[in-house]
């Protein structure tokens, strides 16, 4: 099922609602021109015809980027209506889970979910939203919903599982044990993979007008909740009294910059040379969407051990482009590189073995980072590069190589005339690995706190 797909609904049902019309493609969203009418009430069939949302991953309540809902209704609806400055009149939220799991955690599900998608609603209008306006409902497992999916598809088993939900008389445990048992669990197989998903929503309806509607205020938000037994539209269903709810804003601290430093490089061992322990540092810039984040780091070490004529001193400056699976302000997890970078060093290993010159390449990587405290702004991560080094350089040694005296200066590793003589004159190129890295990053600048949406609050704490 498209989650926006225009519906032949919507003008038919237009006449319910007075003067409110539905947006054309957008059968969830209706619009009145005329400030004093009032959202007339819709029954569940209704609801269910013409509600859209967000949908959600199994047993999760995170709201997912990508997901069709939050596309649509971030780029088109919310800007129409900011452009019109229309008010937010009625907000009708159901949020829901798939019959798959106990049936405890279902009920926690729904009701997260519901409580997501009214933080999203409210974080996209740049208004907030009266609670008086809010009717959210959360269904542990909705079979009300799964058949008229069914009727929607015509689907050979609309009817059965009709009958199995009315036989059970609103119970959803004994709904989905007759469900379970029907044909040798063929039937619960078939729904798991073809329906179910789709039962994973918090589904909406919104109201909007040119003036907020002169009702009373009050700061509870009126959550139906379906006891076990009872059917959603039932004759025998009723609300029950929760504790009052409200919202407050929610502050998400973001990100801007974190700093970044590699431990392989802080404490690296160079064969030949020994322990040669350097400063690396990167500075790592977060946008405020998408998945790609911007690097810049630079490398720098300085060791002279003049009595046995050892060096190992190099600065290396690096750009890196980095493409995190989970993007969209979180940048955590997996994700994928390509990096460019310049050095310009000085080795020297003994008085017969040394090298000056400079080189850069390019590559691409791979990385996974993951948190190191529970706000996130400590992490770790570890990484691996593969790409090519070109290198132009010079051999150098103690002493003069022509006639071998020690004249305590340090002389290019060249015998010919001196006319001749051409710097970097030596070449080498390098196709392989070229990075591994074990990082510690901590976040350094954050962008200025901005409500990013709203929360539900039971009072006297966090819901």
């Amino acid at each position: 099922m498209a989650v926006l797909s225009k519906a032949p609904i919507a003008s038919a049902q237009a006449s319910i609602y007075g003067t409110y019309q539905a947006v054309p493609d957008y059968p969830f969203v209706f619009i009145c021109e005329d400030s004093i009418a009032r959202p007339m009430a819709i029954s569940d069939s209704t609801f269910n015809a013409i509600a859209r949302g967000i949908r959600f991953k199994v047993n999760d309540t995170e709201i997912q980027p990508n997901d069709p809902f939050i596309k649509v209704y971030s780029k088109h609806i919310a800007p129409m209506l900011l452009s019109k400055e229309l008010k937010l009149h009625r907000v009708m939220v159901r949020g829901a889970a798939s019959p798959e799991g106990s049936y405890d955690n279902n009920r926690r599900l729904g009701r997260e979910r519901t409580t997501r998608l009214v933080e999203f609603l409210g974080s996209k209008i740049n208004q907030p939203i009266d609670t008086a306006l809010i009717h959210a409902e959360s269904i542990t497992e909705d079979y009300a919903y799964l058949v008229e999916l069914m009727r929607r598809n015509a689907d050979r088993d609309a009817a059965t599982v009709q009958r199995i939900w009315l036989n059970a008389r609103g119970s959803e445990p004994a709904c989905k044990r007759a469900l379970m048992a029907y044909n040798g669990g063929k039937l619960w197989r078939r729904l798991l993979k073809e329906y179910f998903p789709q039962l994973r929503q918090a589904r909406v309806v919104l109201w909007f007008g040119k003036k907020v509607i002169d009702e009373p205020v009050t700061d509870a938000v009126e959550f139906s909740v379906l006891p076990e037994g009872v059917a959603l539209g039932s004759p025998d269903s009723i609300n029950v009294a929760l504790p009052a709810l409200e919202f407050e804003p929610t502050y998400t601290r973001r990100h801007l910059i974190a700093a970044r430093t590699n431990l392989v490089h802080d404490f690296f061992v160079m064969p030949q040379f020994g322990f040669a322990p350097g400063i690396n540092i990167q500075l790592e810039y977060y946008p405020l969407n998408g998945h790609y984040t911007y690097n810049a780091g630079f490398t720098w070490t300085n060791h002279r051990h003049w009595d046995s004529h050892e060096f190992f001193q190099i600065r290396d400056m690096r750009l890196e482009l980095r493409r995190y699976f989970k993007g969209e302000g979180k940048f955590i997890g997996g994700f994928l590189d390509a990096y460019a970078h310049g050095s310009i060093y000085g080795i020297g290993l003994s008085p017969t073995k040394g090298w000056q010159g400079e080189g850069g390449g390019a590559g691409l990587g791979a990385g996974y980072t993951w948190k190191l405290n529970r706000r996130g702004s400590l992490r770790m991560e570890v990484s691996a590069q593969v790409g090519f080094f070109v290198t132009k350089y010079d051999p150098y040694v103690w002493g003069n190589p022509v006639t071998g005296a020690i004249t305590g200066d340090y002389y290019y590793d060249y015998t010919g005339r001196t006319s001749d003589f051409k710097k970097r004159n030596h070449r080498f190129s390098w196709l392989g690995p070229t990075n591994f890295g074990i990082h510690i990053t901590y976040d350094i600048i954050y962008r200025k706190r901005k409500p990013s949406g709203y929360r539900l609050l039971q009072k006297g704490g966090a819901l």
